[in-house]
């Protein structure tokens, strides 16, 4: 919906009658805000730049037909969570209808157009829009979140590194013949120190991690059953894209130890060594 509470629905065909007919059923309901145009290609452009919230194509265009016009808007980060409808007049047995599906769309309308399916299929398909917004927003929302968390834990362990850096020249200070105490009382505050300020902040982070990138820990499994804990949190790490260092930061262990760890994630992962590590765990 945009910003004046209207949905956008582009309709491609290059049949014009088909469209004056479309455009008929639905220009009855106020909430729709109409674009069109006459081929597939024109279509992922209009869509790129207008974002609607439906996009119903016709099977058979010039220049781009539907069918390649959906694979192309579901190649397009800004435009694959749209949901299209393909019509066609020709094109309707199961098997055209699953070669719809499979290319990424996710309802199919028979022309001639009848009015009353016409109608349920766009209210529906507008609701599944809805939701795809809500949870893009949800989603959003929780990416924020991560990202904050990162910079606590971030800031909490160069704290860490600070006093425990400073824990350090005290102690050398401080003779044994005049004060053990100090000295025990130091060696527990850097033991607190390292046992506690990352495990702290990990489930909350952990929590929604999962809920947004569902799956992402069990694809791992299904690919060796034997992760450390570190190893799955440095995959978590390299799935936000974090580099060694920022890794090493966040763990309280050096890049040396991180960029190790890395090799043998790519050892389990059954990688070449040509092959990228952070390109293969982001594309899970």
């Amino acid at each position: 919906m945009n910003v004046s509470g209207k949905y956008k629905i582009l309709i491609a065909d290059d049949d014009v009658v088909i469209i004056k007919e479309i455009m008929r059923v639905l220009i009855k309901n106020p909430d729709y805000l109409i674009l069109t145009t006459a081929n597939g290609k024109s279509a992922c452009e209009i869509a790129n730049a207008e974002l609607p919230d439906l996009i119903i194509l016709d099977w058979q265009m010039p220049v781009m037909d539907g069918i390649e016009a959906t694979m192309e808007l579901k190649r397009n980060e800004a435009t694959k969570e749209i949901p299209i409808i393909i019509s066609s007049g020709i094109m309707i047995d199961a098997s055209d209808l699953d070669t719809a599906l499979t290319a990424g769309a996710v309802d199919y309308l028979r022309k001639p157009v009848n009015e009353i399916e016409l109608t349920a299929r766009v209210a529906n398909m507008l609701r599944l829009s809805n939701a795809h917004s809500v949870i893009r927003k949800q989603n959003l929302e929780l990416q924020n979140q991560l990202t904050s968390k990162l910079i606590n834990i971030q800031q909490l362990n160069e704290l860490k590194n600070a006093v425990t850096k400073n824990m350090c020249l005290l102690k050398e200070q401080v003779s044994v013949e005049v004060d053990q105490q100090i000295k025990d009382i130091i060696l527990k505050t850097e033991r607190l120190l390292y046992s506690k300020s990352f495990e702290i902040n990990w489930g909350d982070f952990e929590s929604n991690f999962e809920f947004i990138y569902q799956g992402f820990y069990k694809k791992l499994h299904n690919l060796h059953s034997n992760f450390t804990t570190n190893e799955l949190r440095i995959c978590t790490f390299i799935k936000l894209n974090l580099t060694s260092k920022e890794i090493a930061l966040i763990t309280y262990t050096s890049p040396d130890s991180v960029n190790t760890s890395r090799k043998r994630l790519k050892k389990k992962l059954g990688l070449l060594p040509g092959e990228n590590l952070q390109i293969f765990i982001r594309n899970l």
